[in-house]
């Protein structure tokens, strides 16, 4: 007995050590098992677990007088899952199914002797591996809210001189205690699972608001997770170079699946018009619409003047015709030259600016009250509303007060001076928000250290090389490998998306030489470019997620 003692105090230490390290449930399972099964000499042992979702699986079993032991999922071959609420209306059980929907100890001299057992799926047991199932110990197992979590069974207590005996009070006291340190693993292991689980499911929701708010860019935060992964493979297959030495635990993985899941959670703040403004006058609508009605304005004038004139005689038919033709074309190609600044497709010159400037300077009449079906929000922008109740001379481009006033400056004129793209400085200001938003945003959430690295991959994506990204204006030296890697997938992703309502789709080489460019100017990190155009990694993503008419002839070499 004082060598049982011994060996059990052994067995438990052990236990204790593997638990304390947060070993696999498996290796712990095996380990109670055994030292339970050795309390009773039992020859064999079967423990199941039984799932939050009510499966049942057999994760180990062992019968020494037949030397097998096996562990996991090989065990689906002698005992496939059970769901266990199937077999409440079945008239047999097998023996842990018994136990498991009676949540009942079952202690046996006789395993056949059970009431309502599968004595076929007993008898094709033994007869498989010429055994005899004789004496049975089975009980239920419990977590901390007392749910059904296991059931251990054991079969065939042996006494001194290897004859099968009923298991004893005493023992099957011994055998419950030591198989409950193997709830503790199987506990955790569910526990972390949750844990994952909620934490998916919050990056799921989060995520899909973001593509909610806009149409044009919800498949950004989907493909971006994507690239990210090819590329950082990619540098982790590397045996040579500078990135031979780079490795990725499976924390490193992780915590990079939640950052380019996460990267962009901050553009929950930003206005949807600002997200999708396609054109420089868009707010909630394009403004494009209200000028061009102010040409109409200025052209039906021109031609009630024509016509004034020629009744009067003034000049001859075809002078006032040609006078009349002068200034429609004039109008004509002012707004033409308008739609296309606003557009922001192409860079704005000097004398474009110039040009703007005087086209705003062209003048009409308003006689309606501006103040007319504005909001107590709008009126309050306005200081001098008397100005805006009578007629008054208006330019053809504005910079009103109250536009100006705007929280984000709708002034027609200075919108439509922004030298490139489609946002002015105050927008952009707003744009780059999201970052610092999603960085604290991700601050504020409790991870674990080994994902505290989520906040430094997910913020790092507008940095660059050089120092003069946002927001905090890293270098290269100060950035992660993961953080680079999302840089260039975050930019490759909204290059090659051919739902963005301020650009056409871009063809592959376009995408690459911008690219390629951006490397050069100190905007992407040059090695993880190169890893990106050599690996083929830009190829094997656009093949699967870009349209094939957007896949040009590339040749990789003048990319590099």
């Amino acid at each position: 007995m004082a060598d049982l003692n011994n060996l059990l105090l052994d067995d438990i230490i052990k236990l204790s050590a593997k638990l304390a390290e947060g070993c696999e449930p498996d290796t712990v399972v095996a380990l109670a098992a055994d030292s339970a099964a050795r309390i009773a000499d039992a020859d064999g042992c079967f423990f199941f677990h039984i799932t939050p979702n009510h499966f049942m699986n057999l994760v180990y079993s062992r019968i020494e007088s037949l030397n097998t032991s096996v562990s996991g999922t090989s065990n689906m071959a002698f005992f496939p899952s059970v769901f266990l609420p199937d077999t409440k209306e079945r008239p047999t059980k097998r023996p842990a199914e018994l136990c498991a929907l009676n949540k009942e100890v079952i202690n046996t001299p006789n395993i056949f002797d059970i009431p309502n057992i599968d004595k076929v799926f007993l008898r094709e047991f033994d007869e498989t591996n010429n055994y005899t199932s004789l004496s049975a110990l089975i009980f239920p197992l419990f977590d901390s809210r007392h749910n059904i979590i296991a059931v251990a069974q054991f079969v065939n207590a042996r006494d001194a001189k290897g004859k099968i005996i009923s298991f004893t009070a005493d023992n099957q006291e011994k055998m419950l205690a030591v198989c409950q340190m193997a709830v503790f693993a199987l506990e955790r292991k569910q526990l972390s699972e949750s844990y994952t689980q909620l934490l998916e499911s919050f990056v799921d929701v989060l995520a899909k608001a973001i593509d909610s708010k806009s149409p044009y860019t919800g498949l950004h935060c989907q493909k971006v997770p994507i690239i990210t992964r090819m590329l950082a493979a990619a540098a982790v297959q590397e045996t040579e170079g500078p990135f031979k030495n780079f490795e990725m635990s499976d924390n490193d993985w992780y915590a990079l699946h939640i950052a380019s899941w996460l990267h962009d959670c901050g553009k929950i703040i930003t206005p949807e018009y600002i997200m999708d403004k396609s054109a420089k006058l868009e707010t909630i609508n394009n403004r494009i619409h209200e000028i061009r009605n102010r040409f109409e304005i200025l052209r039906r004038d021109a031609h009630i003047e024509y016509l004034q004139k020629r009744l009067k005689n003034i000049d001859t038919k075809e002078n006032l015709q040609a006078e009349f033709v002068t200034k429609i074309k004039q109008l004509t190609d002012d707004f033409e030259f308008i739609g296309y600044c606003n557009i922001g497709d192409t860079p704005l010159t000097d004398n474009d600016i110039k040009r703007l400037d005087k086209i705003s300077e062209r003048s009409f009449t308003r006689y309606f009250n501006r103040m007319t079906g504005l909001s107590w929000g709008e009126k309050k922008l306005i200081n001098t509303p008397s100005t805006y109740t009578k007629p008054e001379v208006e330019y053809l481009l504005q910079d009103r007060p109250e536009q100006l006033a705007a929280l984000y400056n709708q002034g027609e004129l200075t919108n439509l001076k922004i030298r490139q793209g489609t946002i002015n400085a105050v927008e952009r200001k707003k744009i780059n928000e999201h970052i610092i938003t999603t960085i604290n945003m991700l601050k504020n959430l409790p991870f674990p250290p080994d994902l505290s690295n989520i906040v430094e991959y997910a913020g790092a994506h507008h940095e660059r090389i050089d120092g003069k990204g946002y927001p905090n204006g890293l270098t290269g030296d100060q950035m992660s490998i993961p953080a680079k890697i999302m840089a260039i997938a975050d930019v490759y992703e909204a290059l090659t998306a051919r739902d963005r309502p301020y650009k056409e789709p871009k063809k592959l080489s376009e995408v690459l030489r911008i690219m390629r460019d951006m490397k050069n100017n100190g905007h992407l990190d040059p090695d993880l470019y190169e890893l990106f155009i050599k690996s083929g990694v830009y190829m094997d993503y656009a093949k699967e997620y870009i349209d094939k008419d957007q896949i040009d002839d590339i040749n990789p070499e003048e990319f590099l």
